[in-house]
């Protein structure tokens, strides 16, 4: 063991203050006020999350949220829509980004700090894995999601661990890739992720799962994890932060660059079944910010079309792009669909973003 690092526990707070914290505690760790910190939060009320630079509007059904006393605020790190009830756990790791054993590369560290996570589900009977960039699954579902920001000489990693998880409210209040398509296909993307207790069949204590994580913590880091408080530093910063935090400013985001948020979906027969693409697009931009496949197809390796969703998000629309990026996924993991080639699964994408009218690249189908 090396360093000791502070276990804060802050427990169940609302959207707004855990917001606040989390800019705190990591201007605290640039400053060098507070030590390295492994931190474990939880919301209530419930609430939809947003990353620092989407937009309200595009990600969130803002009527259902308001009718059912769901809090909706802005997350200071990037990433996605996320809905957060009183169950979930949230882990985050504060570090000077010169601790030792802490690897400078991104992709490095983003593994490493998912490590951590993986080792803490390990010690509650849950084999899980990592899934580039960021994810962490069981058995092919995502189970925990996870992103980060620096400032200064610091950094925030933070994960959301599913424990006894709510999909319909999330699929209700959050703009997905499903909307407005089938029940069949919404079951589907259900299936995509599972929670703590679908996966043991029961859900442990909270504190039993706290103390399981952050053993994977220390067992990852190397470091010993000594609880905690807030400092009286980080306090008063809170006390001066949460006002802008609780904000409509910070909330909706008047910076936010503007954005599309279109929903295209597509069918495309193949010899081997039907493929269904459905996928929200940023047309200003020409990205790609979602996508969900299914079909009656049969993929091997089963996981590949889930890895496939993971490399087409957040990259390009452009038909060149999405052909490049298929057909080079299929070649390097030699993805086998019987009577389902590479460039099927193009054509259902190009379908769809074609569909919304967002490619002009003229490609022959």
């Amino acid at each position: 063991m090396s360093d000791a690092w502070r276990l804060l526990d802050t427990g169940h707070l609302p959207a707004a203050a855990n917001m606040a914290l989390d800019r705190v505690i990591l201007t605290a760790r640039s400053k060098d006020l507070v030590p390295n910190t492994v931190r474990f939060l939880q919301f209530s009320p419930h609430c939809v999350l947003v990353g620092y630079h989407q937009a309200v509007e595009l990600e969130v059904e803002e009527e259902y949220c308001r009718q059912h006393g769901i809090d909706i605020n802005r997350r200071i790190t990037g990433g996605g829509n996320l809905y957060w009830d009183e169950s979930q756990l949230g882990w985050e790791i504060y570090a000077r980004k010169d601790t030792p054993g802490i690897p400078i590369r991104l992709p490095d560290l983003y593994r490493m700090m998912c490590e951590c996570a993986v080792a803490g589900l390990a010690r509650l009977g849950v084999k899980a894995h990592y899934r580039p960039a960021n994810d962490i699954e069981v058995a092919g579902r995502k189970i925990c999601g996870s992103g980060g920001t620096e400032y200064g000489n610091a950094f925030l990693y933070q994960g959301s661990l599913l424990t006894d998880f709510d999909v319909d409210t999330m699929v209700k209040c959050l703009k997905l890739p499903v909307e407005k398509l089938k029940d069949k296909q919404v079951k589907s993307f259900k299936e995509r992720v599972t929670c703590l207790r679908g996966v043991l069949g029961y859900l442990p204590p909270i504190e039993t799962i706290k103390q399981a994580m952050a053993q994977g913590f220390a067992e990852v880091l190397g470091v010993k994890l000594e609880p905690g408080g807030l400092t009286r530093e980080e306090e008063q910063m809170l006390a001066r932060e949460l006002p802008r935090f609780q904000s409509d400013e910070w909330i909706r985001g008047t910076r936010t660059p503007v954005q599309d948020n279109y929903l295209s979906t597509a069918e495309y027969k193949a010899p081997g079944g039907l493929i269904r693409v459905s996928l929200r697009l940023d047309r200003t931009r020409g990205i790609i910010k979602s996508v969900f496949i299914t079909g009656d197809f049969f993929a091997y390796p089963e996981r590949s079309i889930l890895d496939l969703e993971a490399v087409l998000k957040n990259s390009s629309s452009q038909a060149s792009h999405v052909l490049k990026t298929v057909r080079e996924f299929f070649a390097a993991n030699e993805v086998r669909i019987p009577g389902v080639e590479a460039d099927d699964i193009y054509h259902a994408l190009y379908l769809a973003i074609n569909k919304a009218g967002e490619d002009n690249e003229q490609v022959a189908l």
